[in-house]
């Protein structure tokens, strides 16, 4: 403590932080509207969307999980661990039973953006349509991958997926932590 810094000082500074804290906390928050996607954008696969539409999609999800999720945790509580498909979809129900407040397309727009974005995929046991809702991949491919799969056996790693013909590899090295091979 300095000698020009009394103790009243010292308790005044956090008195103060604390009071404006307590303030904006009480404060009205006002309400985010809802996120608007297209119908026609929210019924394809995220792997069959343009790009254009994919990104209209992911900005109308982000602003969605802003309004219904952000409101009780932060975000990177959301996304910390990456999840499967099946297990996105139980989380999204089960904080939509503890009581976050959206409509049915919201929690479609949530769990569909947070199992894209931060999903998990086991390649060598996955679906088709697991594989494009996680990695992106349009649905012919990921088709092929589950036929060459069968033809050729498991996939050892990322190497060994991308032999498979016309994949588009780019989706694939895009996210590598979000493939299991075992």
């Amino acid at each position: 403590m300095s000698t020009n810094e009394s103790p009243r000082y010292r308790l005044f500074v956090p008195a103060a932080a604390f009071a404006l804290a307590a303030t904006i906390a009480a404060s009205p928050r006002q309400a985010l509207p809802p996120a608007k996607v297209d119908p026609a954008i929210m019924a394809k696969s995220v792997g069959d969307m343009t790009a254009d539409e994919e990104l209209q999609f992911s900005d109308a999800a982000e602003a969605t999980i802003r309004r219904v999720c952000v409101t009780c945790h932060p975000v990177e509580v959301v996304v910390k661990t990456r999840r499967t498909a099946r297990e996105w979809n139980d989380q999204v129900t089960t904080m939509r039973g503890r009581g976050a407040a959206g409509s049915d397309q919201d929690f479609a727009a949530i769990d569909k953006y947070l199992t894209r974005y931060f999903g998990v995929v086991h390649v060598n046991t996955a679906t088709a349509e697991e594989l494009t809702s996680v990695l992106g991949l349009s649905s012919r491919d990921a088709r092929a991958v589950v036929e060459y799969r069968g033809a050729h056996g498991n996939f050892a790693d990322l190497a060994a997926l991308e032999r498979v013909p016309g994949v588009d590899k780019a989706k694939l090295d895009d996210q590598p932590e979000a493939l299991r091979f075992d």
